[in-house]
This record gives structure tokens, C-alpha cells and sequence, in this order.
């Protein structure tokens, strides 16, 4: 097996908490001990009884004992840098370590989950333009590491606040400037008070995505998740749609998705500019299409254009 395959086939093992490598002799690595594999695994077709594997156990990803964010960015010459983590004093130094050799791996997905006997984070990669990085970009990762097991549905939120947060970033042409922080002496005097300000500006919009992470885990009833792409011309003025949705609550610094509650059946719908809508709290999954249809038809009489829609249902319990 090639090195790039094998590394591709641990990376999407890892997402279950195991490795099995093909065409290898059977045995599972923990302190040396060695065992046969349960007859179950091949009866449920998990693996072919004609097929040798290696097995390796990954230990129980770790749950931090305080939710928390960080971003990390690349360095020009370092190589991965912790720009900023929140609460400053949530994360140790070995996970703070753990965070950065994340970024050295490579995923094909922009979101992704990471768990080890270290740490657990969910991962979102985006880059930035920048006058001063190799090839005017800047490459960076925020993480969200969670003091709680979640369900689906809380982790397709987290994504689009990811989203919505680089999204954020990119509308300021000179966030860029803030991870240059510790390079003061590399740039002329008259880009200090420049990188200092966007220091101060990143740390803060880093602190407002926590409180959103903190009013999302607050959300304990959650049943079903429903989620549903709608194909749009352009971002979705949440302020507009929610003067003209009766109920509908918008409010950007509290939260990225305009908040609609609908009496029956009794659910929460989260829209976000990006045409993703989420639907939480539906007990009975057969509700979803109908219900679906009536939101985006309020949506549509707002004065929305909105040419198609997928859904996906997917359990949370």
C-alpha cells in the first residue's frame, strides 16, 4: 500500500476510533497484547474473513474539562502558531501542542472532527488573502473542543458558525495584519498601530464566537436535526427576512442564524445567510417534508428568490 493511501485510510478510521489495514497479519496492537477479532465484525460485514488486517486501537478521545475555542494559522516561518485561544486558560500546553499537530495533517475536508487520547476538536480550515503571506494567502484553523459528547445536530450548527465566522473575517481586507503581532519589527513603524488594532479586533470576534458556542450548548432538546441546502442567487439578508417573518428573531451579535419557532409541530428553525436552514426539536420525522415546504414558502413571500432545496433528516439522539 502506497504511503498516501495508508495515511488516507487511518485519517477516516480515526473518525470511527479504530485503524484496520488491510493485507496484514491479524493482531491488534495495545502494550503488546493481542487478540482475535469478535466473530460479529465479519458476520456484519465489517471485515472479510478472507482478509488479513492489522488492528489498532486508538485510546478514548479525550473530552476537555472546559469548552473552549482556539485559532491557529500557519507562520511563516515556524510553521503552525497558536494565535489565540479562549478562555485563556481552558486549554494546557500539551493540548494546546495537540492543536498544532493537527494542523500539519492533512484532511481533504474543510470541517472535520479530530479525536486522540489528547484531544477532541472540531477543525474548520479556511485561508485569508494577505499582502504579506507567500502567495497573498494565509492559511488557518478554528477549533471548537467541547466539554460534552454532542449530537449530529449541534455539529452541523458548529459548522456553519465556522462558516459564518470566516466569512466574518474575509469582509475585513487587514484582519490579516493581526497575526502578524510578533513581527512588529519586520514591517515599517506606521503598520504597528495597524496590527495592533487587528490584534485587538480578532481576539475579540474570537470571544463573540464562543458566546456562541456557549448559547448553542445550551440547546437541550434536540430530537431530530433536518437539514436543508437551498440553492440562492446570493447571501440571504437575514435582517430583511426577519422584519418580514412574523416572529422571526435575527440578532448577529447574540448568534449567526435567525431564530423562527413553529407551534405545530412545536420545533426551532435556524436560517443561515448562507441558505442552510436547520431544524431542531421534531419528534416525528414523517413532519419534515411538510414542514420544510411551509417554512420556505414564508421564506419565498418575504420576497426571497429560492430556487431549490435538498434535505437531509438525520437522528439525534
Amino acid at each position: 500500500m502506497e504511503e498516501r493511501d495508508r495515511k488516507k485510510l487511518i485519517q477516516e478510521a480515526q473518525k470511527y476510533g479504530s485503524i484496520s489495514l488491510r493485507n496484514q497479519i491479524l493482531r491488534v496492537h495495545k502494550n503488546g497484547a493481542k487478540f482475535p477479532i469478535s466473530k460479529a465484525y465479519v458476520d456484519d460485514e465489517l471485515l472479510d474473513p478472507e482478509v488479513s488486517y492489522t488492528l489498532i486501537l486508538i485510546p478514548e478521545a479525550k473530552i476537555v474539562t472546559k469548552t473552549s475555542i482556539a485559532l491557529t494559522f500557519f507562520k511563516r516561518k515556524s510553521g503552525p502558531n497558536l494565535f489565540y485561544a479562549y478562555p485563556e486558560d481552558a486549554l494546557n500546553n500539551i493540548e494546546k501542542e495537540s492543536l498544532l499537530d493537527v494542523m500539519t495533517q492533512s484532511f481533504t475536508e474543510k470541517f472535520f472532527q479530530y479525536q486522540s487520547s489528547t484531544v477532541s476538536s472540531f477543525n474548520y480550515y479556511f485561508e485569508l488573502r494577505s499582502e504579506w503571506a507567500r502567495g497573498n494567502k494565509e492559511m488557518l484553523m478554528i477549533s471548537v473542543l467541547l466539554d460534552q459528547k454532542i449530537t449530529k445536530a449541534i455539529e452541523e450548527v458548529i459548522k456553519s458558525l465556522c462558516i459564518d465566522f470566516e466569512s466574518q473575517l474575509k469582509s475585513n481586507p487587514y484582519v490579516f495584519k493581526a497575526l502578524y503581532i510578533d513581527e512588529m519589527d519586520s514591517v515599517s513603524e506606521e503598520e504597528h498601530a495597524k496590527i495592533t488594532d487587528s490584534y485587538n479586533e480578532l481576539k475579540v470576534s474570537l470571544q463573540e464566537f464562543y458566546k456562541k458556542i456557549k448559547v448553542l450548548q445550551r440547546r437541550k432538546n434536540i430530537k431530530h436535526i433536518i437539514t436543508v441546502s437551498m440553492e440562492i442567487d446570493k447571501k440571504l439578508d437575514l435582517n430583511y427576512i426577519a422584519q418580514n417573518i412574523e416572529g422571526a428573531e435575527f440578532n448577529a451579535e447574540r448568534f449567526p442564524g435567525l431564530v423562527m419557532k413553529s407551534g405545530s409541530p412545536n420545533v426551532t428553525i435556524i436560517l443561515f445567510s448562507s441558505g442552510k436552514m436547520v431544524i431542531t426539536g421534531l419528534k416525528k420525522a414523517s413532519e419534515a417534508e411538510q414542514l420544510v415546504d411551509n417554512t420556505i414558502n414564508k421564506i419565498r413571500n418575504a420576497g426571497v428568490k429560492i430556487t431549490s432545496r435538498k434535505i437531509n433528516i438525520e437522528s439525534a439522539k
